[in-house]
């Protein structure tokens, strides 16, 4: 953009070039759909421009610290920026400004509806102490809001990188005994993992990957043991008892059929994947009945003309699909290719008279299906 080469030639005048498109773009969203993200995106990368102009031209470190304070704490949300990308252009200086800022605005916020400080503040605090160097002191200002996982994952990481994987794992096995996100605590016992293999722990890591698995044998979890029983080199002992484990839980919960297709999808064992879609169809979802029957269509057309014909009567069945009788046509035309793969092409015929009898009162679809010529 002309802002990043105005930066090689002419430096000192980009900071308040892109400052001033920064506030154009961010006052411009409140008023506009950007449901693409397009414009969100432009604003982005004008921050990214903006954060490197200062880097290479510094503007005054105190006004740089109040518009940066003013964009996280009275703007509309957006745009998102790191203090680590304006690190070097805030300096000491700054860095005491927008700190002094912070916390006399913290001492007015209302607090938020957990009881903590605001947002703004609290990232802004977190921010600050992160740029100081100070690993004791960025720790203690994440430990003063744990709010979920992600938060013991910033410790963690941040005494990881510092050399300190001892007290990483400790951070990071407080951590796992919270209750928060599946996603959240999924991503910091993959850093735990790692922190025990790292020492030599591999029956530790082992049995972490073990538990979680036996505790909820989905997909994920199966994954993440095989990956890390792999680098043990012990996989081969413990696959079959984990897709029995699998097995087994489905007899309790039929929900677990998406995760054994999915597994068995990944081990490259698609028939089974596709008797176990049979076995439990209640179960499975339209998305991965498609994905199977795609699958399946080119080597055993036969297998898949039922199915079909049961996802076509659900979509035609749905009041909260607009387009659900385009999408029936699509499918109609797939079952044709089915049925005329086998050689019967009269099948297709007859089941469509029988499925224009059962639907016509739904006129719309009726002359959606004659404009198709099916």
């Amino acid at each position: 953009m002309a802002c990043e080469e105005l930066l090689a030639r002419e430096p000192t005048a980009v900071p308040a070039l892109a400052r001033r498109a920064v506030e154009l773009i961010t006052r411009a969203l409140m008023y506009m759909d950007d449901s693409s993200g397009v414009v969100g995106d432009d604003l982005h990368a004008m921050m990214s421009v903006h954060a490197k102009a200062c880097a290479v031209a510094p503007p005054d470190p105190k006004r740089l610290a109040a518009w940066l304070a003013k964009l996280r704490l009275d703007g509309p949300g957006w745009p998102d920026f790191e203090l680590r990308d304006y690190a070097a252009a805030l300096g000491e200086k700054g860095r005491h400004e927008l700190a002094r800022i912070v916390e006399a605005r913290a001492a007015t916020a209302e607090p938020d509806p957990l009881g903590g400080a605001p947002f703004g503040i609290r990232i802004l605090r977190e921010q600050l102490a992160e740029i100081s160097g100070d690993v004791d002191h960025y720790v203690a200002v994440l430990a003063n809001d744990l709010r979920g996982a992600w938060q013991y994952r910033k410790i963690v990481n941040a005494l990881r990188d510092a050399g300190r994987p001892a007290d990483a794992e400790a951070w990071a096995k407080h951590g796992l005994a919270e209750v928060g996100n599946p996603i959240d605590m999924d991503k910091l016992r993959d850093v735990y993992v790692d922190l025990l293999l790292e020492r030599r722990a591999g029956e530790e890591a082992l049995t972490v990957r073990r538990t979680t698995f036996d505790r909820n044998p989905t997909d994920t979890h199966y994954l993440q043991l095989r990956d890390t029983a792999r680098r043990l080199d012990c996989w081969q002992n413990l696959h079959k008892t984990a897709v029995g484990r699998v097995r087994d839980a489905i007899d309790t919960n039929p929900a677990y059929a998406h995760h054994l297709i999915s597994i068995l999808l990944d081990e490259d064992e698609p028939n089974a994947a596709w008797q176990t879609a049979v076995e439990y169809a209640d179960a499975i979802g339209e998305h991965r009945w498609h994905e199977l029957i795609e699958l399946r269509q080119t080597t055993h057309p036969a297998d898949v003309i039922e199915p079909w014909q049961t996802l076509i009567e659900q979509r035609l069945g749905t009041t909260r699909d607009k387009y659900r009788y385009g999408r029936a046509i699509k499918m109609l035309r797939r079952l044709r290719d089915a049925y005329r793969a086998v050689g019967n092409p009269d099948g297709f015929q007859t089941y469509l008279g029988e499925l224009r009898d059962r639907h016509r009162r739904k006129t719309s679809f009726i002359a959606k299906l004659d404009r198709a010529r099916l």
